[in-house]
């Protein structure tokens, strides 16, 4: 079955794009704005814009809920922050946060772009696994609560990176060890794949994209696992959409392992190279470099 591509414009060319599973919010010169997965505008807020932000990374909630069975215990859920009905107190940890990075500063954020509380340290958010980290140089922290990071975690020389809740995934610009898993792991080991690209987790696995194709890497065991050729690599973003890992350079390919089904390349025609990749469900958001839109894949 063919993905359903669709095109929507943008006030302005996106800096930075993050999504906590159903929203997804784009930040340009003049703020943050809301949108849903498949791209209707949630209405905009008259918040304060912060200045030129670097990054935007948001992770869903876990509120309470009640099982769907009457007289059945109350089980905890996990949901995007946009869906829940009351606010999530958040007095120590995460619970449904968008979190940006400028001019030195991390800040969290509300759902409008209003900034709620900010901690100095430069570089940008990532995020993965319902954690955020704020990744500068070489060294990382995690957000552990508005306003709060946790402990430094030193990372010589990182050259790339990957989040899985609690773990940080990366490898260093002096060597082709693959550190912070469940033992290290020499890439170069593997063969002779070239220039690295794009790193994320999805389906179980870490994915490298490389020369020619993907490196997989068990996230449980730290074995490696056979590689997939691709029709590109390597390519600057891999995403994962609900178990889906996409991958994005000039065009966008994916890749749903569960389902045993082969790789797929879906062409961006004329839009040219992808800026920004964000996944929100399934739904994939490619913005192009440069470009004052987005393309909204619906796998």
């Amino acid at each position: 079955m063919d993905a359903a591509l669709t095109r929507i414009d943008l006030p302005a060319p996106v800096r930075a794009a993050a999504s906590d599973g159903v929203t997804v919010w784009c930040a340009d010169a003049h703020g943050v704005r809301a949108y849903t997965a498949d791209g209707t505008p949630l209405p905009h807020g008259e918040a304060e814009a912060l200045p030129r932000l670097r990054s935007l990374a948001a992770v869903p909630g876990t509120v309470a809920g009640t099982a769907g069975v009457p007289g059945t215990l109350a089980e905890t859920v996990v949901v995007p922050r946009t869906l829940a009905t009351a606010p999530i107190p958040v007095p120590q940890a995460l619970s449904g946060t968008l979190a940006a990075t400028a001019k030195g500063r991390v800040h969290w954020l509300a759902p409008d772009g209003a900034p709620i509380a900010t901690a100095r340290c430069p570089g940008r958010v990532i995020a993965g696994g319902g954690e955020i980290w704020a990744v500068s140089g070489a060294r990382a922290r995690r957000l552990t609560g508005p306003g709060t990071l946790g402990p430094p975690v030193e990372l010589p020389g990182l050259a790339a990176c990957a989040v899985e809740g609690e773990r940080l995934w990366w490898t260093s610009r002096h060597d082709d060890v693959l550190r912070g898993g469940p033992r290290d792991i020499d890439l170069g080991d593997l063969g002779r794949y070239g220039e690295r690209g794009g790193m994320t987790v999805c389906a179980g696995s870490l994915w490298i994209s490389v020369t020619g194709g993907l490196l997989r890497i068990s996230t449980w065991s730290g074995e490696p696992g056979r590689f997939v050729a691709a029709p590109a690599g390597p390519v600057p973003f891999l995403a994962c959409a609900n178990g889906t890992l996409v991958g994005g350079g000039h065009e966008l390919f994916t890749l749903d392992p569960a389902a045993g089904a082969p790789l797929r390349a879906i062409p961006l025609g004329p839009a040219g190279p992808v800026g920004r990749l964000v996944t929100a469900g399934r739904h994939v958001w490619a913005f192009p470099a440069r470009a004052a839109h987005a393309l909204i894949i619906t796998l």
